[in-house]
């Protein structure tokens, strides 16, 4: 590696710790290294070279412990080696570069397999300690922004807050831009903002490890007041923390098998339960506060504004491990924990609302239904004694008095959650079907059925003075029943059209009307009409479809379980149905067709997922298509959704070209909504790095075209992002909190429409970067780059990595093209390469550049919404970018030959990062946002040590070494480690 191949590079990412201190932030990077200092030495003190004593009688097993190897559980100390390493590292400091890197290279060519497992463990946790203080850090400044907002002195150097949205700040902005208070709260009142979390396989951290982090970050939290505190009480929170990292280094971060989509869909729950469940009142009462500030009403129970839906469980697409029975239990499984959840918030209710009047008159009626004996005069006596059906419960197990009506309401509803909580149970465990218990009427089907005695209970409250009790606990159970429902999460389900397509043309096949699939998509359209118009049964048993079990199809037969178990299932339980791989009108129709022919009585929503670019610029016509289909436009009651891909668009062209075709077809989907009567609602399929459409909420809405969002915003939460958004309950409030403000801003203030100039220079950018990204990635010459992808990336140890439940292919074999956008994007972002986002449309514009179209391209930055979000997001992650970690990999790995096409891809780096930072008028990339320069400049020195682990371990690796065990497993550490370092994966 030569110095000059990047120099450009250093010159672009240069210290920026000093920059930072210029920006007001050097009292929070004070505070964000005094953590990771705390947790350095508490870790140190734990895991040290210094072995502590060994107690009388107890004898250690350290040979065989070494050879057990730090992935499988953490070992007894830190060699001389690594402590050495971890002196050298940290004397770089973070302008950390090229020269030492080559110093780390060196050390590590020399370790043992051992040590680099050890090297790999230990700098990963230095990475996690970075990630955590940042974290606290980010607590820090919500609290600050919220102190202020309320008229409390803050530092705000200190607490590094600027930019940091809250709602008194978005309120302040729409007010001086002309927009009522009452607007303003119109708007908000029409919110419908849903989280969709998902299974996909880009969280490299167990979530072991995760709840462990999560409870440093609160103990980090504690020790902030350590001024208030006893010596004693700041001992025990440092021996908390202590213990906590000595059991994660305990713990093996080596998945040894993939995760079952149930066992996904529990890490889905448990996020719900963990953060969601305390964040959306403490959303809703912060919504409250800030519009009493404008002497407005409060949000009225009836409203839902935020909602948590999952497709754990119900994802099948490419993933034959989600059947039918698994979907089942996965929803009997919420049910049951949302019931436990719910009685929870009742048994709290019981000793709160403990008075005897006064009640409103609805009130008293109910109440009498239940009792018959609040008469006056009436004899004073306990009711709802404990019946043998209905548990044991440690509180009121002897009933309540009969003059208590709210706890007499409360324990009716108690009864019923505890027996929706069992049955449910039974169902999971299988020894109850769905028929025998929809016999049973305590079992909750809805939530309207919950509501509707907790709504009651809220207006008598109110009506009779006492809404501070109304506000309280009440209104929080109200809140959580209208976002999690009666089974904590909608859950929606995903499958590809084709696996639709097999199963009618099985039926018709079965009929003699000829083999649908061959049908051409008019003659589809007709039959499916038809068919929706015709009352007569159409779908047959599997038994009678296929009489010879040696020539069953698995595959139809499992489509069509799937859709008689959705016949059982509560309408409310389930969110939309997905297609993933739409191509035509025929798609749709042809899910909901099977829905109401295999006795699905309130069908679910069918969103197909247009998500390649071809079908990206099919989209429209399909669309319109279908809406023309009266039979299916009659149910849809004047509104559908779509589902926009993010991931393979973007793999198929480039981050430019996607992100283009997406906004064109969300202006034209919108129009043909518009002329068809039909509101459109976009799903957006986002991940979490930026080639995949993730990054900053406002950067992502500024590429959404005016009109496209109001209110409505439906959007996946992917893999490591459900970490990084719903961590806690603070954090998922912050998350809550931004998706509101984003989405009423563009609502109220939608961006101003591109200039026809604009529109056309776009144009000229996504052909262009879209011609050079599949010539590069799709048109090589003799297949070099997918040779040099799968030699200098980690592509293979990441199919080994167990990250989730479905497969890293669509379909076996083949090349780029079938591997799916998580593992692609993922092995760039290892090698610090970055190639998706940048690929095609950096030199799109360094060429616009010099044919002197500067000018132009500043001036769309500078004016158009849209432009300026690309440019920020590439700008982001071009900043993580590192020229000279890619060419170690390169100079470890490659061939000569795949070398050469290494140092054109960087050369092309090297030009986008140039390109990026000239139209947004920065001398350096993210000049303008100190407080992200800082956090990755903190990082740095640990990142490199980790990509020189992972280059040697690679290079072992690949020529046979005999200690593949333990290398195979610093492997797998060290992706977790720069996973986390970069803060994403796929």
């Amino acid at each position: 590696m030569k110095k000059a191949d990047s120099s450009s590079m250093l010159a672009l990412n240069s210290d920026a710790v000093s920059r930072a201190d210029t920006h007001g932030n050097k009292k929070a990077a004070d505070k964000i290294a005094a953590d990771m200092a705390l947790m350095r030495e508490l870790l140190l003190d734990a895991i040290g070279p210094d072995l502590p004593s060994t107690p009388s009688g107890v004898t250690l097993d350290l040979e065989r412990d070494a050879g057990l190897g730090v992935g499988l559980g953490g070992a007894p100390r830190l060699s001389t080696d690594v402590m050495t390493l971890l002196s050298d590292v940290e004397a770089m400091g973070p302008a950390a570069g090229l020269e030492d890197l080559a110093t780390i290279v060196e050390k590590v060519q020399v370790m043992s397999p051992q040590t680099l497992l050890s090297s790999a463990q230990f700098f990963g946790e230095l990475m996690c300690h970075a990630n955590l203080a940042g974290l606290q850090q980010s607590v820090r400044s919500w609290k600050a922004n919220l102190r202020a907002d309320a008229g409390f002195v803050v530092d705000r150097t200190a607490a590094a807050v600027v930019g940091i949205p809250t709602f008194k700040g978005c309120f302040d902005g729409l007010l001086a831009k002309g927009i009522s208070p009452t607007e303003i709260r119109d708007a908000i009142l029409k919110q419908d903002v849903e989280l969709v979390l998902t299974a996909h396989p880009t969280e490299a951290q167990r979530r072991t490890i995760l709840k462990k982090q999560q409870r440093i970050v609160e103990l980090l939290g504690e020790y902030e007041k350590r001024t208030t505190l006893t010596p004693g009480e700041i001992a025990d929170i440092k021996d908390k923390i202590s213990a906590e990292q000595l059991a994660a280094w305990r713990t093996s971060n080596v998945r040894r098998s993939k995760p079952t989509p149930e066992g996904e869909a529990r890490n889905g729950m448990m996020v719900i339960e963990d953060s969601c469940w305390e964040a959306v009142p403490e959303h809703y009462r912060r919504l409250d506060r800030s519009l009493a500030r404008l002497g407005l009403p409060p949000i009225p129970t009836e409203a839902c504004l935020i909602r948590v839906s999952t497709w754990m469980g119900g994802d099948r697409d490419g993933n034959p491990n989600v059947t039918a029975v698994v979907t089942r239990q996965v929803v009997a499984l919420m049910r049951s924990r949302a019931a436990k959840l719910f009685a929870e918030d009742i048994e709290k209710l019981l000793f709160e609302l403990s008075h005897t009047g006064p009640i409103s008159s609805e009130m008293r009626d109910e109440v009498e239904k239940i009792t018959g004996v609040l008469e006056p005069g009436a004899p004073r006596k306990k009711v709802f004694t404990q019946e043998a059906d209905y548990g044991v419960q440690l509180n009121f197990q002897s009933g309540c008095p009969d003059d208590e009506p709210y706890r007499i309401l409360l324990m009716a509803i108690r009864r019923r959650l505890y027996k929706s909580r069992v049955q449910m149970e039974d169902l999971y465990m299988g020894k109850k079907t769905e028929d025998e218990i929809a016999l049973d009427a305590d079992v909750y089907t809805s939530s309207k059925e919950l509501l509707e005695p907790l709504e009651l209970m809220h207006r008598s409250l109110v009506a009779c003075g006492d809404r501070v009790l109304a506000s309280g606990t009440l209104l929080d159970l109200i809140r959580r029943v209208r976002s999690f429902g009666i089974s904590m999460a909608r859950l929606d389900v995903r499958q590809e059209s084709d696996r639709h397509a097999e199963a009618l043309g099985a039926i018709t096949r079965f009929l003699d009307l000829g083999s649908y699939r061959e049908w051409d998509e008019e003659k589809k359209i007709a039959w499916l009409e038809s068919e929706l118009l015709s009352k007569r049964p159409l779908i047959p048993t599997n038994d009678v479809l296929f009489p010879d079990p040696a020539t069953r199809n698995v595959n139809v037969c499992e489509v069509l379980d799937v859709f008689h178990m959705l016949a059982k299932l509560p309408t409310e339980c389930m969110g939309a149905y997905c297609i993933s791989m739409s191509h035509y009108a025929s798609d749709v129709l042809a899910v909901r067709l099977l829905q109401e022919k295999c006795g699905v009585k309130s069908p679910m929503r069918v969103a197909p997922l247009f998500e390649t670019r071809d079908d990206l610029l099919n989209a429209p016509p399909v669309m319109k298509r279908l809406l023309q289909v009266a039979p299916y436009k009659s149910v849809i009651a004047g509104k559908h959704e779509v589902m926009l891909g993010y991931s393979d668009s973007s793999k198929d062209a480039g981050k430019f070209a996607s992100l283009w075709e997406l906004h064109v077809a969300m202006e034209k989907l919108m129009t043909i909504g518009e002329e068809s009567g039909v509101k459109l609602n976009f799903f957006h399929g986002r991940g979490g790095s930026i080639g995949r459409g993730g990054g900053p909420l406002h950067l992502n809405l500024l590429s959404q075209p005016a009109g496209s969002v109001k209110g409505a915003y439906r959007v996946t939460v992917q893999g490591e992002q459900i970490q990084a958004f719903l961590a806690s309950k603070e954090v998922a409030t912050h998350t809550f909190q931004r998706y509101a403000i984003s989405v009423l801003e563009h609502t109220v203030a939608p961006p101003p429409l591109p200039t026809p100039s604009q529109r056309q220079l776009m144009k000229e950018l996504a052909d262009v970067s879209a011609k050079i990204f599949r010539a590069t990635v799709y048109e090589s010459p003799a297949d070099i780059f997918p040779a040099y992808f799968h030699a200098a990336t980690p592509t293979s140890a990441l199919a080994e990595m167990n990250l989730g439940s479905r497969p890293a292919k669509r379909k076996a074999g083949g090349g780029i093209d079938q591997l799916r956008a998580i593992p692609w994007n993922f092995a760039w972002t290892q090698t610090r390469l970055h190639l998706p986002v940048w690929l095609g449309g950096g030199q799109a514009i360094a060429e616009k550049i010099a044919s002197g179209g500067l000018a132009e391209l500043q001036e769309a930055y500078q004016t158009w919404p849209f432009f300026t979000g690309l440019i920020d997001l590439v700008e982001l992650e071009l900043s993580k970018a590192d020229p000279a970690v890619s060419a170690y990999y390169d100079a470890k790995l490659c061939t000569p030959e795949l070398q050469a096409l290494g140092n054109q891809l960087r050369a092309g780096l090297e030009q986008a990062m140039t390109a990026v930072s000239t139209v947004a008028g920065h001398t350096v990339l993210l000049e303008n946002h100190p407080n992200t320069k800082l956090a990755f400049a903190l990082r740095r020195p640990y990142l490199l040590t980790l990509h020189a682990v992972q280059g040697e371990v690679m290079s072992r690796l690949k020529a046979g070494s005999s200690d593949l065990e333990a290398l195979t497993d610093a492997m797998k550490v060290t992706v977790q480690g720069i996973a986390a370092g970069i803060q994403n994966t796929g």
